[in-house]
């Protein structure tokens, strides 16, 4: 091939490449907590979203001996939708303020206040804090290993699988949003593996088939934070904070997804 052809093919293939973008957006998590009998756990993902300074927060109840999120929720507020609470968004503990009076009757219902036993929080992800622009924290980690004083060691670990996207997968909410296969065309999405090794015993907590549209145009997951409570039953309840890349306006935007499990002693 002649040098101005090749030199003309490399030009444009940068020029077609996907771009890897600077910045990002990420939610930050406040985790509510368990219900006094370990079968409900509740957590707040709050923060800004796309690149028109609009924020939102949600609140999650999840049954956690089905690992399914309880009808109401998850409950939403975004400045889209109320343009009205726009400035007080701005303020991340005005807008997460805003978000626990919302759900107080949510909350009461299930009496999700008991804060159980924090075992894990990966310094990189900084789930405590709502990030906007380059150099924002990361999803987690991939493996972890964890103690609990009635479960004894405990290892973690985190395995990404790839999908092709589904249809009903979308960029957002509104009726015209477009389908993540258009959207992210060079990159499949993913799903992800969760295993629980205790005792040489291996327990799988989470294996997706496909990618729920709930999580939109999700590329990459981590184990963000590790939560257990001691049920009265002798039990215990495992929440596992896994944070997702969500494909974003300028790249990878940082949600999050609660995995559940009741264990026995």
């Amino acid at each position: 091939m002649p040098k101005w052809l090749t030199a003309f093919a490399a030009a444009t293939a940068v020029a077609l490449a996907p771009v890897q973008a600077q910045a990002a957006e990420a939610l930050a998590l406040k985790v509510l907590g368990f219900s006094p009998d370990g079968r409900y756990f509740g957590f707040i993902q709050y923060g800004g979203q796309g690149d028109g300074g609009e924020y939102l927060a949600e609140t999650y109840i999840i049954d956690t001996g089905r690992d399914r999120f309880v009808p109401g929720t998850p409950l939403r507020i975004d400045t889209i939708a109320e343009e009205s609470i726009a400035e007080e968004a701005e303020d991340p503990a005005k807008l997460l303020a805003l978000a626990v009076k919302r759900s107080q009757s949510l909350v009461k219902k299930f009496d999700v206040a008991r804060p159980g036993a924090l075992l894990a929080r990966v310094k990189e992800a900084r789930t405590g804090e709502p990030h906007s622009g380059s150099g924002g924290p990361t999803s987690g980690v991939k493996s972890l290993s964890i103690k609990h004083a009635r479960l004894g060691d405990l290892s973690l670990s985190l395995d990404i699988k790839e999908f092709a996207w589904p249809k009903t997968s979308e960029v957002g909410s509104h009726k015209d949003a477009g389908t993540c296969a258009k959207e992210v065309d060079w990159q499949k999405g993913a799903g992800f593996r969760l295993t629980l090794e205790r005792a040489g015993r291996k327990i799988v907590l989470n294996d997706d088939k496909t990618i729920p549209s709930s999580r939109h145009c999700v590329t990459g997951y981590g184990i963000a934070e590790v939560h257990a409570f001691d049920r009265p039953d002798g039990k215990v309840t495992l929440a596992v904070m896994v944070g997702m890349e969500v494909r974003g306006f300028e790249g990878e935007d940082r949600m999050f997804l609660a995995v559940t499990r009741v264990l026995d002693r």
